[in-house]
């Protein structure tokens, strides 16, 4: 049964018919989303045995995998917990059982990463806080991970305890409020500041919902009405969307089959008529929320358990926006494809230390311009000076073709003292300019950074002090040329080679956020991350700095958090941050931190300033009246031996006691939690401006005679079609720069210029679409071939909404004139649907013939057949009337 098949009614229920490596048959495990697309599976239990492999289905192409994990893998386990970081790209599990029941109970709390596709041990703690368990709920908020409910086997504890993913420490959290009896296989979900759980079993089975707020730490139960869930609910499966709360399947004593719907606001339960066919009644299933859609998998009937997968549809399915894909696979594309490259006007080289790498990144400088511009400016001073350079070495070169050799020989001396052609040394912009150029602006990594010569990366490594690789060295001491014929052995006349001082790992990275805003952290270590940090701040790339100042803090470890203090510490403001976070995860594993040989290289002060830390904190947990944590036995990131008290939890109330005014002060921020506040991507709004603000256009489209400016790479990036015509070399188009559209294909000026807005800004337009330029581009995402049809869809529903008695026929004539098929069956359909009506328009009668042909074939066709009559006629075709 396929959702998306015409006429189809939602919301609907979908079976998948998934291929490649399914998964055994199984209950109890659990189900992760990424990247709206990979629902990864592990765990479960077959009726004898729990499963220990993880597998992951691609939705799109409906294709089974096992994954081979590396690393730590967990044990086989069921009813445990899990939940996707996506901003980290990991997947956390956390408890369940072996497949004995209450004596095979689980406390460890292990990462997947979704790139390197290995496992590590967060923490396993041996002492009973929190205890082994299962089926509780584990939910991420901020930078913490909150574990509720579940039961040992016979008993359901209530407490409530936080991971601090910065910290790998768990904290007790005191609650307050309208606390919910003890249960075990409910389902909880994040809304804002919210956690919602709903049903679950433990003395007795419940239907009711309760809210935790995670700023207040306060329980409510939320009071609700309509279907009846008296009965209670548990092993069922729910997600939250748009206000409404959906839950699937569960037992109350029959397993059920059913989907109920909980309107958040009116707090009304009802049950939701679903179109098609519903998946088996099951319990212990797993689900997602994916975009619209509610997927789930697996679970048990009591005679036999799944490995099916059903996916709700609560609304048609809408195609996403591809605009961050289409700029990776461009980025991609011209790293690998010579045609591509052509397109292209700039090769980052990347440096590591000393070495000038091969490695670099073929980029086209419109994006730096628009997504980092200091970058940009550092670019366009780099080919001013190799331009120079060049002027400089045509002068020598005639000089010494005639004859001239006191003149070639003084040019000579010019270059060699560094006054052309080096752009580098601060003696050159000293002596040649005598104001702030290039390398000044780029030295400094930050106000107050030591000028040691190790600082700016972690150990002593090359930090991003200067982006222009060799700035502030000694002339010569690195290439800023590039190599000897790099421009003739490669197929960019245009390109221009720059150097920088970045390793190839970190530039990569760099130059993909600024494509996609995506992230890929999983492959970067710790000093990478920072590296990267510095970078993206020093070039002033606000939230892929933030990006990788939370990974920092979350990768945070014995194994890198003194080289990153130390590092930090050295870097000044500008890794303040990062300094803290360091700090926090100090703290909160002194003794194993202190224990480690790296400690003794600590500068004094510092490590003075966190002996204080730690007595302060010491002092303030012994008077606290709160509920305190103990540092936690853990693998990999995780402390591996008890201690004296950790922190206090950032949720606990404050110390009873007064503490000394200073103290307190110094204590307040070593406790403070090293949230990150990401901010919001503006890939959208940074393109849209080049078209906006007609920013160094290098594209021509002709369109009813007028000229609509662009740029290659957008329409590359987007468009097969034009990427056919700019990157073919022997195409006139790309030798011109120009394009002229005929002025026989259905395509007006303003609707080409919605196209080419569509291309560059993704969404922007599909809110402000009038009718009469969407009946133009219905069939433009097919013709000029767009990655997927999501500006056909909008412009289908833009101009079904705009149908009318009054108008469809002459939009059905126009559609018709245009050859625009899919307005012109679509105006078909309407007006065979409300022919009644229709038919009286005067605009009927001016209709060409074979136009009211199509009219009578598609009512022949639509209208049931009219009997015969008696003498061999048929009845009158004429619309009845309403009276």
């Amino acid at each position: 049964m396929s959702c998306e098949s015409p006429g189809h009614q939602y919301p609907c229920w979908e079976f998948l018919d998934c291929s490649g490596e399914v998964p055994q048959s199984r209950s109890g495990h659990t189900c992760a989303l990424h990247k709206n697309r990979y629902l990864y599976i592990f765990g479960g239990f077959d009726g004898s045995n729990c499963f220990d492999d993880l597998y992951v289905l691609d939705l799109e192409a409906r294709q089974w995998r096992k994954i081979e994990a590396g690393g730590d893998r967990p044990s086989g386990r069921a009813s445990h917990s899990a939940v996707t970081d996506e901003l980290a790209g990991v997947m956390y599990i956390f408890g369940g059982s072996g497949s004995h029941f209450g004596y095979t109970n689980k406390r460890d709390l292990c990462e997947f990463c979704f790139e390197t596709e290995c496992w590590r041990v967060l923490s396993n703690p041996v002492e009973d806080t929190p205890s082994a368990r299962y089926g509780q709920s584990m939910v991420a908020y901020q930078e913490g991970l909150y574990v509720w409910g579940g039961t040992h086997g016979t008993n359901y504890p209530t407490d409530m305890h936080r991971f601090d993913l910065c910290s790998k420490q768990w904290d007790c959290v005191m609650t307050s409020g309208d606390l919910p009896c003890g249960r075990y296989r409910h389902q909880a979900m994040v809304r804002e500041d919210l956690m919602y759980i709903v049903g679950g079993s433990g003395i007795n089975r419940y239907g009711d919902v309760f809210t935790f707020h995670f700023g207040t730490n306060v329980w409510r139960k939320l009071v609700c009405s309509g279907t009846d869930l008296s009965d209670g609910r548990y092993a069922h499966s729910a997600v939250l969307r748009d206000g409404y709360m959906y839950l699937y399947g569960g037992n109350d004593g029959v397993r059920h089959d059913d989907l109920q719907q909980l309107d958040l606001e009116t707090r009304v339960w009802s049950r939701v008529v679903v179109h098609g066919q519903c998946p088996p009644g099951r319990d212990f299933h797993a689900a997602v929320l994916r975009r619209g859609s509610m997927v789930i998998f697996g679970g048990s009937n009591g005679m036999r358990r799944h490995n099916d997968v059903f996916e709700f549809h609560m609304a048609p399915k809408i195609p996403s926006c591809t605009l961050p894909t289409d700029m990776e696979a461009l980025l991609e594309q011209a790293q690998l494809d010579e045609a591509t490259q052509l397109s292209c006007d700039v090769f980052l080289a990347a440096e590591d230390g000393e070495m000038l790498s091969s490695q670099g990144v073929y980029c086209h400088s419109h994006v730096l311009l628009v997504r980092c511009p200091r970058l940009y400016q550092a670019v366009i001073e780099h080919r001013a000076v190799l331009e120079q350079r060049h002027a400089h070495q045509q002068v020598v070169m005639a000089a010494a073709a005639s004859g001239d050799l006191v003149a070639a020989n003084n040019a000579g001396m010019l270059t060699d003292c560094g006054i052309v052609g080096t752009l580098v040394t601060p003696r050159t912009a000293a002596v040649a300019a005598g104001e702030e150029t290039l390398d000044s602006l780029l030295r400094a990594v930050g106000n107050g950074t030591p000028s040691n010569a190790d600082s700016g990366g972690v150990d002593g490594g090359a930090g991003p002090g200067n982006v222009i690789a060799g700035a502030g060295q000694a002339a010569g001491s690195r290439r800023l040329l590039p190599p000897p014929g790099w421009s003739a052995s490669r197929p960019h006349g245009q390109c221009t080679w720059v150097p920088v001082d970045a390793s190839a790992a970190i530039l990569t990275h760099l130059v993909r956020f600024l494509y996609a805003e995506t992230n890929r952290f999983g492959r970067l270590g710790a000093d990478q991350l920072y590296r990267l940090f510095l970078l993206a701040h020093h070039l002033d790339i606000p939230r892929l700095a933030a990006l990788c100042r939370r990974q920092i803090n979350v990768c945070l470890g014995l194994d890198n958090v003194l080289p990153l203090l130390r590092a930090s510490a050295r870097d000044g403001p500008m890794a303040q941050a990062v300094q803290d976070a360091c700090k926090h995860y100090f703290l909160a594993n002194y003794n194993q931190c202190t224990e480690l040989r790296e400690c003794e290289a600590l500068d004094p002060k510092l490590l003075c300033e966190l002996m204080r830390l730690h007595n302060s904190r010491t002092v303030a947990a012994t008077s606290s009246g709160g509920c305190t944590s103990q540092p936690r036995p853990a693998a990999s990131g995780g402390v591996t031996s008890s201690g004296p008290p950790s922190t206090l939890s950032p949720m606990t109330p404050a110390p009873a006691t007064r503490v000394d005014e200073s103290i307190s002060k110094t204590l307040t921020l070593s406790l403070r939690d090293p949230m990150v506040d990401i901010p919001p991507p503006t890939l959208n709004e940074d393109l849209r401006r080049l078209l906006d603000e007609s920013i160094m256009p290098d594209f021509e489209v002709v369109v009813q005679d007028e000229v609509i400016h662009t740029h290659r790479f957008v329409l590359v990036a987007r468009s097969r079609y034009f990427a056919s015509c700019i990157l073919t070399s022997g195409m006139v188009e790309a030798q011109a720069g120009r394009l002229v559209i005929p002025p026989s294909s259905a395509m007006t000026a303003d609707a080409f210029r919605a196209l080419v807005r569509f291309m560059y800004a993704g969404d922007a337009i599909l809110g402000s679409l009038a009718p009469d330029i969407a009946m133009y581009l219905v069939d433009a995402a097919s013709f000029y071939g767009l990655t997927n049809h999501r500006l056909k869809h909008f412009c289908e529903l833009c101009v079904k909404d705009s149908f009318n008695e009054a108008h469809v026929l002459q939009l059905f004539e126009a559609s018709s004139r245009l050859s625009v098929e899919a307005v012109r069956a679509m105006a078909l359909d309407f007006i065979v649907a409300n022919f009644q009506t229709v038919c009286r328009q005067p605009a009927l009668e001016s209709l060409d013939k074979h136009l009211l042909i199509e009219i009578i074939k598609g009512l022949a066709d639509k209208l049931p057949p009219q009997p015969v009559s008696a003498g061999g006629g048929t009845h009158n075709l004429e619309p009845r009337t309403a009276s």
